[in-house]
């Protein structure tokens, strides 16, 4: 929206979504207000709560998570919080769908044709996979994009149904073996990003860093945008019980690629980040060794 050389400035939350845009490179001005869809009230209590993540799109689109209140885990019953894609050129929405999601995160990943939505997103909250889309242009002459649910997920057999939300005990759950499969279909998924592996937007390799809360973070290889051929958790990335704090928690992260080299950064609630470092040929070996700081 802003001026060109100029960045918008996209904020969301339980009032929907604003753009502030620079059209003059000096001052800042709300040009984009977009409201929650399918509000949540008290004769719709399973509705939309908060927009959360947001991705750009083809310069022109913004593909945005939405949420319900946690308290639905309670009641046993679905989220009815879409997911939408905002034109933001031309002020519309142009799609809604997961519907039945709690949707905290989204990623555009691989070449930038696919849409990772990261569900879940709470200590004492499990129930919902990871699901990837597909960006779709619309073939009937109407303009628009659409996203459909791939046929590959980021597993084979992962389920893509979505199902009422569990509440569980939020005492940090660590697996005492790192490197067996996770359960891709329970995930506490807080935020999902993908980095190319080689520093290279061109590059078929990618990672997908997974940031889960009160259960083990991870980061997934994959290529060609194929099934992830290896995962790579991280160790004490679910949190502890702290005596003064209460619980520490993973709430997001991100990934620096220096070199060969990997780092991880996660931002715990409650308590310090932490900082993982290895090899990124490590994410292609069997042989993997992780160092924590």
């Amino acid at each position: 929206v802003s001026m060109k050389g100029q960045p918008d400035i996209i904020i969301t939350g339980t009032g929907g979504l604003d753009i502030y845009s620079s059209l003059d490179g000096n001052s800042w001005h709300l040009t984009r207000t977009l409201p929650l869809v399918n509000q949540v009230n008290h004769s719709n209590p399973t509705g939309t709560a908060a927009f959360m993540g947001v991705t750009p799109i083809q310069n022109r689109y913004l593909v945005i998570s939405s949420r319900a209140s946690w308290k639905i885990a309670r009641e046993n019953e679905l989220p009815d919080a879409p997911c939408l894609v905002y034109d933001y050129q031309k002020d519309i929405v142009v799609q809604t769908f997961s519907w039945g999601g709690q949707s905290m995160s989204v990623a555009a990943i691989g070449d930038g044709s696919q849409i990772l939505l990261g569900n879940g997103g709470e200590a004492f909250i499990i129930g919902q996979p990871n699901l990837l889309y597909q960006i779709q242009e619309r073939t009937s002459g109407e303009d628009g994009i659409d996203l459909e649910l791939s046929d590959v997920q980021l597993f084979k057999g992962e389920s893509t149904l979505y199902v009422p939300l569990e509440r569980v005990d939020p005492t940090p759950d660590s697996s005492s073996e790192y490197y067996s499969t996770p359960r891709s279909d329970i995930t506490k998924t807080r935020q999902v990003k993908s980095f190319p592996l080689l520093n290279d937007s061109s590059s078929s390799e990618e990672i997908v860093l997974e940031v889960n809360s009160a259960e083990t973070c991870n980061l997934y290889y994959r290529k060609n945008e194929d099934y992830v051929s290896m995962i790579l958790p991280l160790p004490g990335s679910e949190g502890y019980i702290s005596e003064f704090h209460g619980g520490v928690y993973a709430r997001g992260g991100d990934v620096l690629m220096l070199g060969d080299k990997v780092f991880v950064v996660l931002a715990n609630y409650n308590g310090n980040n932490t900082v993982y470092s290895f090899d990124s040929q490590w994410l292609r070996d069997e042989d993997v060794s992780l160092a924590e700081e």
